[in-house]
């Protein structure tokens, strides 16, 4: 995709370096934009340096050139236009439809394009009622998109809101917003549930919920609705959080999750299923255990959710995982068998105690495929590929 990326007078002009960088490392061309207040706190070299594909300063729509306009070449070149920074000045300037510098020119000639904004500025500045009907008046826009701020400690002293966000928050954010729309919606369950055995202690596994949160990140980039119930340990990125049209919930327990799949289930198209979810439910301790209790850890199954959810099934296509100390053609096929999924990835998973760390926390892993009865070859696949992959199945099975 290739990116404008507007950086505006802030002191958190620097932040644009990495965000320029975040973008580069995920392999967008990226050109930059600075207005005249940007350069009084950031140079033009350093992006360059970093590898921005060109840089321009706020003046240089005016300065002569042969045969063509500035503002309109970035124009046709851009898919999407990043401002961040923008400072309450710029903002001012854009809702009233300025043109008075390159970044200004721009604005206006880009209309039907993809327009994301990062405010950033003084909390009073912020919560000015000028600036909030800049904000107003910008968001009425086509394709114009007003990221929140963060809250915390100020350039100036001052503690609120105001802040711009992290930058690999705002990559993340980018990465998964998409204007377009689609119809169908996904519900993704990710992450460990556990098993609690009193107040203090519970049975659990090392799952980080990455799987899911990569599943996530596809599917909102391809303009899908996605309600993801993760166990309370994932990690969910506040880029991805501020995504309109993400729904993540956290949970703690088993029945938790299968509770929230039943808020949600009977509206989605998709149902992906790779959360490591505790099979067991201990008769749970009302105080802590004590050594000398001698206790008697009580347990039954607990409700096994991807085989509830078949029960449920109407229009949803179906994705399990299976995860396996050992992966063989017996186990898999027979785990198809008893869970007619439409799609079943297996993995060898362990906890590394005894043996080498597999599956959990990483970010890639073996994966075998099994569709219509027919268990595939291993594949060695990023998270992110197997992502990509589900949604390419999901996508041609329709």
């Amino acid at each position: 995709m290739n990116y404008v990326l507007a950086v505006c007078g802030s002191v958190s002009a620097y932040k644009a370096c990495d965000i320029l960088r975040g973008l580069l490392k995920a392999e967008h061309q990226v050109k930059v934009v600075l207005t005249k207040g940007a350069c009084k706190f950031v140079r033009p070299e350093i992006f360059e340096y970093l590898g921005a594909h060109n840089v321009y300063s706020y003046d240089d729509d005016f300065k002569k050139r042969e045969d063509t306009i500035l503002h309109i070449d970035l124009k046709h070149w851009l898919d999407r236009l990043v401002i961040a920074p923008a400072s309450a000045n710029t903002l001012a300037k854009l809702s009233y439809g300025m043109a008075n510098d390159l970044l200004s020119s721009l604005f206006l000639s880009v209309e039907d394009k993809d327009k994301i904004i990062f405010p950033a500025m003084n909390t009073s500045m912020l919560n000015n009622s000028r600036t909030q009907e800049n904000l107003a008046r910008l968001g009425t826009l086509k394709r114009t998109f007003i990221h929140p701020t963060t809250s915390g400690v100020l350039a100036c002293g001052d503690e609120g809101e105001g802040k711009l966000p992290l930058p690999e928050d705002i990559v993340d954010f980018l990465e998964a917003f998409n204007f377009e729309k689609k119809p169908q919606k996904v519900l993704i369950v990710t992450g460990a549930t556990k098993a609690p055995l009193d107040p203090v202690r519970y049975l659990t596994n090392p799952s980080s919920g990455k799987t899911g949160v990569e599943m996530a990140k596809v599917f909102l980039a391809k303009g899908h609705r996605v309600d993801l119930i993760a166990g309370e340990d994932t990690n969910i990125s506040l880029g991805l959080l501020n995504n309109p049209n993400l729904n993540a919930v956290k949970v703690m327990t088993t029945k938790q999750m299968f509770a929230e799949v039943q808020k949600y289930f009977s509206d989605c198209d998709y149902y992906i299923s790779p959360a490591a979810i505790s099979d067991i439910a201990f008769n749970m301790a009302g105080t802590k255990i004590k050594k000398a209790d001698s206790p008697n850890f009580d347990y039954e199954w607990d409700v096994d959710i991807l085989r509830e959810v078949l029960k449920l099934r109407d229009k949803q296509k179906i994705v399990g995982f299976a995860a396996e100390t050992q992966v063989t053609e017996k186990v898999v096929l027979e785990k198809i068998e008893r869970k007619p999924v439409d799609l079943l990835i297996a993995n060898e998973v362990s906890n590394g105690v005894e043996s080498e760390l597999k599956g959990f926390k990483a970010d890639a892993n073996i994966y075998f495929f099994v569709k219509d009865g027919v268990l595939s070859e291993k594949e060695l696949l990023t998270k992110k590929q197997l992502a990509n992959k589900i949604y390419q199945y999901l996508n041609e099975s329709n």
